[in-house]
């Protein structure tokens, strides 16, 4: 039996004129087997670093959850998955939430490419 988890969020849009904003709820109820949870610091220097998958099966991560501390001098970093070579950008202050509750290929693997120092926080549920 998994452990039950809930990862609600909300995207808050301006309406119309003279209407109220509109709420967008992001809402998933489910269950995990295994939970891998990763502070990375990263070094002042240019490189990669691969994020631990732990007992994440081959299967993938059905939530992926990567925080980056807000730091001014903290460079840009490009966040790779499955060994993509289309990187994502993430800056410092921002974050990504990934969910897909029956994954067949989910995300396997996740590299972070940096040019200087940096604190970020990865939360993988399988």
């Amino acid at each position: 039996m998994g452990t039950p988890f809930k990862l609600s969020a909300s995207l808050e849009l301006p309406g119309a004129p003279g209407l109220p904003k509109q709420l967008i709820p992001i809402v998933l109820s489910d269950q995990y087997a295994h939970k891998v949870e990763v502070e990375l610091v990263l070094p002042a220097s240019t490189g990669t670093v691969a994020v631990p998958f732990g007992t994440i099966p081959a299967a993938g991560a059905k939530v992926v959850c990567v925080f980056y501390e807000l730091d001014a001098d903290a460079p840009n970093l490009e966040l790779s998955f499955n060994g993509g070579n289309e990187p994502l950008e993430l800056s410092p202050g921002g974050f990504l939430v990934y969910a897909s509750p029956v994954p067949d290929a989910g995300i396997a693997t996740i590299s972070i490419g940096h040019t200087g120092a940096g604190r970020l926080w990865v939360w993988l549920l399988a």
